[in-house]
């Protein structure tokens, strides 16, 4: 619980209301009760207050809604992001180190790192200040992970590994599995080729569910700082992903591609292999890339394209029905002109 003067200051906001209002919580705009306070992410002018009952709103700086408590603020949504940390903060998985988790002689655990039930950490590895663990987490040999992170159930980190601070990875996800490198014998059998390089994590990154981010053969396959990677994404052995960028769920990433910083990818993109995409590039949903993207710019489809051209080319086959039965149209009159 706070009042409405602790949370202004909180969040680096304006008041205009009352100060000593109570607040227990934050909701949703439409379901907000008068002890709890609720943020407009986009203000628009049809936008009818009358059944809103939230204590206060937390709006943009530059917004003209009317409302007993307002609190201003650059980023709204980024405001209701400190408040729900505020209002819902984490809860320790546990204390300490479980008795049933097995830590190798050999690994580092540095203070304050908690471990759950049935985690195992190998010989060589370090963790460090105030990582949380859950249970059943496989680290192997040779780990380095930084402070402050936290490894959620049934994650997987193959030797060689390193991660940096304040990362987050979501149950499932597999970080360093061998790379899809194979060569082929004169036969044409597939004939395994070693994985023997690492994986690089930066610090902030944030690594969904069941994703899986490979080793690669010889090198590194890096993500840079504060990379946001969704569920159920995969990435190739190699790659290199720049600061600030965040890819959805489902989409895959060849091997050897570089993925320069603050990109942005949709859900289901594929990316081919050992190509580069420049730094601030947006790829729409579904698409697959299949070339180098040498600037910045927004692109669509398969093949991809750059935008504009994408929405004409589909405008295109969405009248090629009509367009069709034009031209046989056209075939007939022409045909019974030719038989006059």
């Amino acid at each position: 619980m706070a009042n409405l003067k602790e949370i202004a200051e909180l969040i680096g906001g304006r008041l205009q209301g009352n100060p000593a209002c109570e607040i227990i919580g934050i909701q949703a705009l439409n379901k907000a009760n008068c002890d709890e306070i609720a943020f407009v992410a986009k203000e628009k002018e049809s936008l009818d207050l009358s059944p809103i009952k939230a204590g206060a709103l937390i709006v943009a700086a530059d917004s003209r809604m009317h409302y007993p408590n307002l609190v201003y603020v650059a980023d709204p949504r980024l405001a209701f992001a400190k408040l729900l940390e505020f209002f819902h903060p984490q809860q320790p998985f546990c204390t300490g180190i479980d008795a049933s988790a097995s830590i190798s002689e050999k690994a580092r655990i540095a203070n304050h790192v908690r471990i759950g039930p049935f985690s195992y950490v190998g010989q060589n590895s370090q963790i460090g200040e105030n990582t949380e663990i859950h249970a059943g987490v496989i680290i192997y040999r040779d780990v380095k992970i930084g402070r402050d992170c936290l490894i959620y159930s049934r994650v997987v980190i193959r030797e060689n590994v390193e991660i940096g601070d304040r990362v987050i990875i979501h149950p499932g996800a597999v970080i360093g599995a061998d790379g899809f490198g194979f060569g082929r014998t004169s036969e044409g059998a597939a004939v395994k080729v070693p994985q023997v390089g690492k994986v690089i994590i930066g610090t902030g990154c944030e690594i969904g569910a069941n994703t899986c981010i490979d080793r690669s053969t010889i090198e590194e396959t890096i993500l840079a700082e504060n990379v946001k990677l969704d569920n159920l994404v995969q990435i190739g052995h190699n790659v290199r992903i720049g600061k600030n960028t965040a890819i959805s769920a489902q989409t895959g990433i060849s091997g050897s591609t570089e993925i320069g910083a603050q990109v942005v990818m949709g859900g289901q993109v594929g990316v081919a292999d050992h190509i580069h995409i420049a730094d601030g590039v947006m790829v729409a949903a579904k698409s697959g890339v299949s070339g180098s993207i040498k600037k910045k710019m927004i692109v669509a489809g398969i093949p991809d394209q750059e935008i504009g051209a994408w929405r004409k080319s589909v405008v295109l086959l969405r009248n090629l029905g009509a367009w069709k039965e034009k031209l046989r149209q056209l075939e007939i009159k022409i045909k019974k002109a030719e038989e006059k």
